[in-house]
């Protein structure tokens, strides 16, 4: 694609693409990022209309925002001189604010007092744009970026955001205040400064506690929406948490105070100093709180410790394994294989040392049976067997994750333009370079890449040539996150997408010959399990299985005891006696249904 701006034409590439959302691309150009939007339906009035109002913003973006604001440095226009998008500055090492809602990602990486820090450099920008009459609008953790390593923020789609009467055209669903609800949100300006601080504190609630101020569930609201309109927040006695998150009470007073005013009472206003500044204790138990004396050990009694084994109904969880450091990762080859941090100290589930310090919030890691990869954020890759640095290899990134995927008997990276069976140098088949995400089983492995609204799904099979693509495969909007599992025989790729500023999860069933088995779309988040075509999900209700139903992926049961033992953003591995194991932040538990 040719464009023109600083006075010159420049080309943009597929595989110079930062990301892709629903209504624009981003590219890479030497030090910028270059925002394309998609093209509009000349015909449909509401596009039309949005379209119209996010190019009178450019041309009238308020100069002098906060250096941390990515604004428009210069416009964008195409052959015929029409406005196309703009040219802003381009980070490095930066994840999406999501990822400190993600337990396992923040107790590997980010402690509470660096998210502290991240939200009080937010709240500070916040109050520049609140000054300059610029209001974010759609603030979302998928719009703010963070720097794990200087506990930086900062906002893109500036374009997106409301000022000088023009309006801001979309809020996400999970940050929306309810009282925005059923509102045109294009027709007119509609948001103020106490819809962004609304949408801050749901943020920093799900950031230290895991879960969403409305989440959990609830008998009678039986979805966050419904729980966000009664204004029926996760602390009241009724809702019940899901596994995964911490309790509200290690909140200190002046954050519960400022959060229950906000989700109850619909008051919005900004954070308080002594909620910006909570300071943070470890208990000896593993809590971290922001009290003077640990609400779980004084409401458990100090000696109070968690059985091996605890039953629930029909369901029976036995603790395989447990550590006082992290689990980082683990994976089904021939038994469960996994890797954990403690001390300071990367480790196999044999005791056997990978690396004598910790893990970087860049690095990758990957099982390979007795084997374990470490890989870096400029795609360096580095083989360790029983601690030994047995192999080094080279992959191209996506963005700045490495592309890479292994299993016991195999891995894959990526060179230039082709996807590399490391064993053997083969290669396997071409696939787009920088744009695509790829898993690998035993027997099978799955990837996809996305240019210009295109999607290209493939699967292979491990120790053959070629891909076979899988043209059923397709979405739209931007991708949040995917992942894909399998057994001998059977693929599940699962793709959240955000359009429109909702949350869908993609399912789709791929037997090994290539044929698309079943799909489903629906706000059920999860990780799956896959054995034997049977789908399992890990959900914060418990365990959800799915059955196919003239090719639609269903939920045929929900097995409700397992939700003491189980979450959302557990992963859930399939053992051969039907019974599964969570994989925790701190722990491996496996289920056994009787």
């Amino acid at each position: 694609m040719d464009v023109f701006f600083a006075n010159t034409r420049v080309r943009l590439k597929d595989s110079d693409l930062l990301g892709e959302g629903g209504e624009a691309r981003v590219f890479r150009w030497k030090d910028k990022a270059v925002k394309i939007f998609h093209p509009i339906d000349a015909a449909n009035v509401a596009e039309v209309r949005v379209r119209a109002t996010k190019l009178e913003k450019l041309k009238t973006f308020p100069a002098g925002l906060p250096a941390n604001v990515l604004g428009p440095m210069e416009l964008v226009k195409d052959a015929k001189g029409d406005v196309i998008g703009f040219v802003m500055r381009a980070l490095q090492d930066v994840e999406d604010a999501g990822r400190l809602s993600q337990r396992k990602f923040r107790e590997q990486h980010v402690s509470n007092a660096a998210v502290m820090a991240v939200f009080r450099k937010l709240e500070a920008t916040l109050r520049e744009l609140h000054a300059r009459k610029v209001v974010v609008g759609d603030l979302n953790d998928g719009n703010v970026l963070v720097q794990p390593a200087s506990s930086d923020a900062f906002l893109i789609d500036a374009d997106s955001m409301q000022f000088n009467g023009l309006a801001c055209a979309v809020g996400h669903e999970r940050f929306l205040d309810p009282r925005l609800y059923g509102v045109d949100l294009s027709s007119n300006p509609r948001f103020d400064e106490g819809t962004d601080w609304y949408s801050f504190a749901v943020m920093l609630f799900s950031s230290l506690l895991y879960v969403h101020p409305f989440g959990g569930t609830h008998t009678k609201l039986g979805t966050m929406l419904r729980r966000a309109e009664a204004r029926h927040p996760v602390m009241r006695d009724d809702v019940v948490l899901p596994r995964v998150a911490a309790s509200w009470k290690t909140l200190s007073d002046e954050a519960l105070h400022w959060f229950t005013r906000t989700f109850e009472r619909d008051e919005r206003v900004a954070p308080t100093d002594a909620v910006l500044q909570q300071s943070w204790s470890t208990c000896s138990c593993g809590v971290v709180h922001a009290r003077p004396v640990c609400p779980m050990c004084h409401a458990l009694g100090p000696l109070a410790t968690k059985p091996a084994v605890r039953v629930k109904g029909r369901c029976t969880a036995k603790i395989i394994f447990e550590t006082s450091g992290r689990v980082l990762t683990a994976a089904m080859q021939g038994g469960v294989k996994y890797l954990f941090e403690e001390n300071g100290v990367v480790r196999r589930e044999d005791g056997s040392i990978v690396l004598s310090r910790a893990l970087l919030p860049q690095e990758r890691i990957g099982l390979a049976g007795n084997s374990t990869w470490l890989v870096d954020a400029r795609g360096g890759m580095q083989r360790f067997e029983f601690g030994k640095l047995v192999e080094r290899a080279q992959t191209g990134n996506r963005a700045s994750e490495p592309t890479f995927a292994s299993a016991a008997n195999v891995t894959y990276r990526t060179e230039n333009e082709w996807l590399i069976e490391q064993g053997t140098g083969a290669r396997v088949g071409q696939v787009l370079e920088g744009q695509t995400w790829l898993w690998t089983g035993e027997r099978l492995g799955l990837g996809f890449y996305r240019a210009g609204g295109l999607t290209v799904a493939f699967l292979l099979r491990t120790g053959r040539a070629g891909l076979k693509q899988l043209p059923a495969i397709t979405w739209k909007g931007r991708v949040v996150a995917a992942e894909a599992v399998f057994d001998a025989k059977h693929a599940l790729l699962s793709v959240t997408a955000e359009l429109d500023g909702k949350d869908l999860v993609h399912r789709w069933l791929v037997a090994e010959d290539g044929t698309v088995l079943g799909t489903s779309t629906s706000a059920r988040v999860g990780h799956a399990a896959l054995l034997g075509g049977r789908v399992v999900l890990g959900t914060d209700d418990g365990l959800v299985a799915m059955k196919l139903d003239s090719g639609v992926l269903v939920e045929a049961a929900c097995f409700s005891d397992t939700q003491p033992f189980v979450s959302a953003q557990d992963e859930v591995l399939p053992q051969s006696d039907g019974s599964l194991v969570v994989v925790t932040s701190k722990e491996l538990v496996q289920l056994s249904l009787s």
